[in-house]
């Protein structure tokens, strides 16, 4: 796939509030009032944006992605848990089942609250808290409002009394996983909460590069493009955004600039300056070509 989507200008994501009360979102100095135990629908322009929430706030960008498309917006940082169950052709006792789920490292240690003390138990669960909950990072097949099937039918052509198992993984909302934790468990459980301020979530930079550092001129010069045309991407927005970012992104774009490699030799660059410089450059573009959103300064 040499592009992402040139035709599109935007993607409509949902904010999800799962809480108790109803809360207001800032999106680009627009104010969103979002349900309790539910969530809106909001179109996003390609480019970069501000979102603030309880007196905070953060910038991001929203772009096309090679497998992206799917997801969601927390902006309470509430806790939502990806659990993984198995389906099978046949019988499985509970160690055999635990044995799959194991080899497959679909087993994590989770803190919890069990009546009043915290803890940590394993759980074939993954907890997430991400402002943007992406499905290329994640990848559930059911998400928060879809339930687990009683059976999946599988087009397969097995052979006699030959065994089959898939996992599928389901993402919950908390208060939906406590209710589904309670059908096997007597205790009061719960979860600790840990938001973080937006300051301190992971945010996603270009690599600081010092052209000087680079010793041949046409990388140099070659990199210095690059950097160019990167500022000016995020001062784009819709359509103006896609065909530059994958200019820059796409694969046949990586291709070229690792191609550039070419143009500092052992005799004019023995050090390998540009390609230290470039590489970091190609290495933080591919970091986030699966995701639609992601923060940054």
């Amino acid at each position: 796939m040499g592009c992402f989507g040139a035709n599109q200008s935007s993607i409509n994501r949902w904010i999800d509030n799962p809480t108790a009360n109803e809360i207001k979102v800032t999106i680009d100095g627009k104010e969103l009032t979002i349900p309790a135990k539910s969530g809106i629908n909001y179109t996003f322009e390609y480019g970069k944006h501000t979102l603030s929430y309880n007196n905070d706030d953060f910038n991001f960008v929203v772009k096309p992605a090679q497998f992206g498309e799917l997801g969601l917006i927390n902006p309470t940082q509430s806790n939502y848990y990806l659990y993984t169950v198995i389906y099978s052709t046949s019988e499985m006792n509970d160690e055999q089942y635990e044995k799959i789920l194991r080899e497959n490292r679909e087993i994590n240690s989770i803190p919890v609250i069990i009546d009043g003390k915290e803890q940590e138990i394993e759980m074939p669960a993954k907890l997430i808290n991400d402002v943007f909950i992406e499905h290329s990072q994640y990848h559930w097949d059911y998400s928060y409002d879809q339930p687990f099937p009683k059976e999946i039918t599988q087009d397969l052509k097995l052979k006699k009394n030959q065994s089959y198992q898939q996992r599928y993984r389901k993402l919950y909302r908390e208060s939906d996983f406590i209710e589904f934790l309670k059908e096997d468990e007597q205790e009061d459980i719960s979860f600790p909460y840990n938001p973080k301020k937006f300051s301190e979530i992971s945010q996603y930079v270009i690599p600081k590069i010092d052209l000087n550092n680079i010793k041949c001129e046409a990388g140099r010069q070659y990199m210095e493009g690059l950097l160019n045309d990167w500022n000016h991407l995020m001062t784009l927005k819709g359509s103006d955004f896609t065909k530059p970012y994958d200019n820059l992104a796409s694969n046949d774009a990586m291709a070229k600039s690792y191609g550039s490699e070419d143009k500092c030799t052992e005799a004019n660059d023995p050090e390998k300056t540009y390609s230290k410089e470039l590489r970091q450059f190609v290495d933080a573009l591919r970091n986030t070509r699966d995701v639609n959103f992601y923060v940054v300064k």
